[in-house]
């Protein structure tokens, strides 16, 4: 109780300013204003922005998010994240410098506030230049290009947390450089390529890099707006293309399965060789109602990783998810992030309210599957493992800086071999429920 009420205070804080402009509507918003500005100013709409005429942009944002989690069974080893948990804490500026460089510096700070210390607390820090539309180069620390959930803001996801597919397999945050920039005339088809230090944080076992030098490409968009026989609803429609490719850290060090509740059901596998993204994304929306979803497969090769320093069969890990959404209540404005009527200024508003379902199922094997199925990290023919999780959600959007939401999920796991997982697991359950409620604030 003690860390809740210091979270709360800090966030209230950093959130007043916020609560303050949010019952002045019509002010400056914090993207460039349309008048001329010459010296220093200051804005304040969705967030704190400097500015120094033309020369300058610094905007300072911040997000909380607060959570309530209970398991069924309940999770007897991994108290700490069943109950109260303050999981994000992020505190950070961006902005611009004359119109051709954009900036960010972004920090979790919950390890300031007692709470677990991340073991990556520096999130988003980069400079990407920009001197034309076709092409920007941007360096520094910034997600992977590849994955359209793990890309996406937290502000604008459709639950609490992203799918176990994204989780294990997306690259995330890494270091490095990037190309990118539009491939036609207006915004409906854009390209991304980079080289990264590493294979990205998500990869890491307790923080240290399981993969090397990381080559990294996307296209996404909207391709089918060229195709101007098709009606609008077809052209309108996301797509994209991503893949990976980067050499592994010899080792104990393959892409695992965890379930929501931290049990693991499929360990790391010894590999050597080459790790390898390939992924499909796809989103369409008209009027109220959403669908989207996404298919990734890896494959991380295992070159003399038999118990004979044999070359085994390559691991293979593939997961997708489909997501449908149907806003209930209200309407959004055209960013999907903020609703048109603010749940605490406008009479008779109440914000906007969504409700979506979600199946993602993500699997671990071999590419070859000869003999017989082992759990052993040096089999050559895995073990076949899947998880396969529904999700239900409802999200509240009261204003720009204040969302609740409620998720319920449902995790069933199939193992060709149970006995590793049962003797870690509560009565060799394979099934098990994670409630989850949170409350966002963000600015």
């Amino acid at each position: 109780m003690p860390k809740l009420m210091r979270s709360l205070v800090l966030a209230a804080l950093l959130m007043f300013p916020a609560t303050l402009v949010a019952q002045k509507p019509g002010q400056e918003t914090t993207d460039e204003p349309k008048e001329q500005i010459e010296g220093f100013a200051f804005r304040f709409k969705d967030r704190p922005s400097f500015r120094y005429g033309e020369a300058l942009r610094m905007d300072v944002k911040a997000k909380f998010h607060f959570d309530l989690r209970h398991f069924e069974p309940p999770i007897v080893n991994v108290p700490a994240i069943d109950g109260y948990s303050l999981t994000r804490a992020r505190v950070g500026v961006k902005g611009e410098v004359t119109k051709y460089f954009e900036y960010e510096v972004e920090r979790e700070m919950r390890g300031t506030l007692g709470e677990e210390h991340p073991r990556h607390p520096w999130r988003d820090v980069y400079v990407d230049f920009q001197p034309y539309d076709f092409v920007r180069f941007k360096a520094g620390k910034f997600k992977v290009p590849f994955g359209m959930e793990e890309n996406t803001s937290e502000d604008r996801l459709d639950f609490i947390s992203r799918s176990q597919v994204t989780d294990f397999l997306a690259p995330g945050r890494e270091r490095g450089g990037m190309l990118h920039g539009k491939l036609f005339k207006g915004e409906h088809l854009t390209y991304e390529a980079g080289i990264f230090r590493f294979d990205g944080e998500n990869s890491d076992i307790r923080g240290i890099p399981t993969g090397r030098r990381t080559y990294a490409a996307r296209v996404s968009g909207e391709p089918l707006r060229y195709v101007s026989f098709l009606p609008k609803t077809i052209q309108h429609m996301y797509l994209g293309v991503a893949a990976t490719t980067g050499s592994l850290v010899e080792g104990q060090n393959g892409l695992h399965g965890r379930t929501i509740s931290d049990l693991t059901y499929f360990d790391h596998v010894y590999v050597n060789g080459f790790r390898r993204r390939t992924g499909l994304e796809f989103a369409w929306a008209e009027g109220r109602f959403g669908l989207k979803g996404e298919y990734i497969r890896v494959s991380e090769q295992r070159k003399g990783q038999g118990i004979r320093a044999n070359d085994v069969p390559d691991q293979v890990s593939r997961g997708w998810y489909g997501t449908g959404s149907w806003l209930v209540l209200g309407e959004m404005e055209s960013n999907g992030k903020d609703p048109k009527k603010n749940a605490f200024t406008e009479r008779n508003g109440y914000g906007a309210v969504e409700v979506a379902a979600r199946l993602d199922v993500l699997t671990f094997f071999s590419a070859e599957r000869v003999g017989t199925p082992s759990p052993s990290p040096r089999a050559a023919n895995l073990a076949l493992n899947s998880d396969r999780t529904w999700t239900f959600g409802v999200t509240w959007y009261l204003n720009h800086f204040v969302k609740l939401q409620a998720n319920t999920q449902r995790e069933w796991l199939t193992n060709s071999n149970r006995l590793d997982f049962q003797r870690q697991s509560l009565d060799g359950r394979n099934a098990f429920w994670t409630s989850i409620f949170r409350l966002q604030l963000a600015m």
